[in-house]
């Protein structure tokens, strides 16, 4: 399944460069080529993250005012915490694309750096038969289909896939530019609370190589790949530092992850529910690594690179499993495979090509267009029930507000007085105690009422027909002063004129 040297068809009849074209427009062309086009259409596309507009907004607020919040700035409830912005740059770059471009550029950058990061994974299964590499890639595409779009999350996955890209290549004995690690990470401190994640891939080499130097101690690259990787651990460690949070950027991660208020509110932490019909290609992707294991044994650097079941670190590994063996059954069979170039398949692959990628570029722009975004928000965010609030700015003191809606709203109304959040998605802003208050709430246990007493909430935006909506139906101390499909606004009685 392997392309011939391309000595091996060269014939009289076609020129030097027209032999040339009819090589690289091969099936392997066509293959590879169709699937990096089309994935663009799982990348880009409309915004749907609830954090995205705090992002912007606080972004916004950094370009205003020239410096980091250092404070949060959004809520009523915890406005003293102190705010470590771990994404800071990240924020303002995207303010600075919105605020020039558009919304709809902004989406396009976000899904191309998603697909530069399968770039670069192709670049490190580039040797496998370009079948698998092709199938590999789209299956990995679907699978993590859930994450993609314009969020900062994206930028750890690029970073991931460049990360590992030269992982492979120091341990392969092929290049040396793991070497310039620290200078990546210095940029990933600042862009990314995800920079963690570089050091978990680092310790996965790490403990690849002292088992191997163990199991194998007269093999001295082992013990040479050890020491260099833990000197560029060392030093990765000390380029987290170079931001402006200096040292308060290390237990950052560490909080977070300790928090069992956050493990319990933030959907995406959850264990994945494989009942849900959009995990299905993300199973499928477990299974084939799985089955993969079964042909062919995994080295132990790539079986601990799929623990994490990160589609970064999976989907090279499932296209090698898969790629490795195939070379190997086919070789003990002998059996060979011969695609001598011809001029009528290349111009055929040629017109395919430029056909898959207008129709891409045509579903690309349907996906980002102005109205598809405005048609998702009407249907993802209360922006009726903000248009509402906007016409009656004498409605309301202290909100109580969905979870997922605090970023927008925070960028609908900030710096309104009246119109401060209860919460947002900075989890590890908020803290763990409004985080455990906002559950009481939201769940409706015994002390929901006291929690908007103790902190003066005189209006709730809030979802239509959600517990929370229903119960206040039925309060007397409550009023619906505003319903649509998607959210309700209710009023204490006693705070109206």
């Amino acid at each position: 399944m392997q392309d011939a040297s391309p000595a091996t068809y060269r014939t009289p009849s076609l020129g030097a460069d027209a032999l040339r074209v009819t090589e690289r427009l091969s099936a392997r062309t066509l293959l590879l080529g169709g699937v990096m086009i089309v994935i663009l259409v799982l990348f880009v596309g409309v915004e749907q993250d609830p954090d995205f507009w705090w992002h912007l907004r606080i972004g916004r607020w950094m370009a205003e005012h020239g410096h980091l919040p250092t404070q949060d700035l959004f809520t009523f409830t915890v406005s003293s915490h102190v705010w470590t912005d771990h994404e800071y740059l990240t924020e303002m770059l995207m303010w600075l694309t919105y605020s020039t471009l558009g919304l709809t550029a902004l989406c396009i950058a976000f899904g191309l750096l998603t697909w530069a990061g399968f770039w670069l994974i192709y670049l490190q299964v580039r040797r496998q038969p370009f079948v698998f590499i092709g199938v590999g890639l789209a299956i990995g595409a679907v699978a993590g289909s859930p994450i993609w779009g314009p969020r900062a999350q994206m930028i750890t996955f690029a970073l991931s896939c460049f990360e590992l890209y030269w992982l492979q290549g120091y341990l392969n004995g092929r290049s040396r530019a793991i070497n310039y690690f620290p200078l990546v990470m210095i940029l990933w401190a600042n862009l990314h609370g995800g920079w963690v994640i570089g050091f978990a891939w680092l310790g996965v080499a790490l403990v690849s190589e002292l088992v191997s130097w163990a199991w194998d101690q007269d093999n001295h690259a082992h013990r040479m790949h050890v020491r260099r990787l833990v000197i560029i651990s060392i030093a990765s460690a000390v380029a987290v530092a170079a931001t402006p949070h200096f040292l308060s950027l290390y237990p950052y991660p560490f909080q977070t992850q300790g928090s069992e208020a956050q493990q319990r509110l933030i959907v995406e932490w959850a264990s994945p529910n494989f009942h849900d019909v959009f995990l299905r290609p993300f199973e499928a992707m477990v299974f084939l690594l799985i089955g993969g294991f079964a042909l062919r044994r995994p080295t132990l650097y790539q079986f601990l690179l799929t623990v994490a079941l990160f589609v970064a670190a999976a989907t090279p590994v499932m296209i090698t499993t898969y790629g490795e063996w195939w070379k190997e059954f086919a070789a003990a069979r002998k059996w060979t495979y011969h695609l001598p170039p011809r001029r009528l398949f290349a111009i055929t692959t040629a017109i395919v090509l430029v056909f898959i990628s207008l129709v891409t570029t045509l579903r690309v722009a349907s996906n980002v267009s102005p109205a598809h975004q405005q048609s998702v928000d009407t249907e993802s965010y209360p922006v009726a029930a903000a248009d509402w609030l906007t016409a009656h700015p004498e409605v309301g003191t202290r909100m109580y507000n969905q979870y997922g809606w605090g970023g927008y709203l925070a960028f609908r109304f900030y710096p309104e007085q009246n119109r401060r959040v209860f919460i947002f998605g900075e989890a590890a802003l908020m803290g763990d105690k409004l985080l455990n208050e906002y559950q009481d709430v939201q769940t409706l246990r015994p002390d929901w009422k006291q929690v908007l007493d103790r902190y003066g909430v005189d209006y709730i935006v809030y979802n239509q027909d959600a517990a929370l909506s229903n119960v206040l139906a039925t309060q007397p101390d409550w009023t619906l002063v505003y319903e649509d499909k998607v959210a309700v606004i209710y009023v204490r009685r006693a705070s109206r004129s």
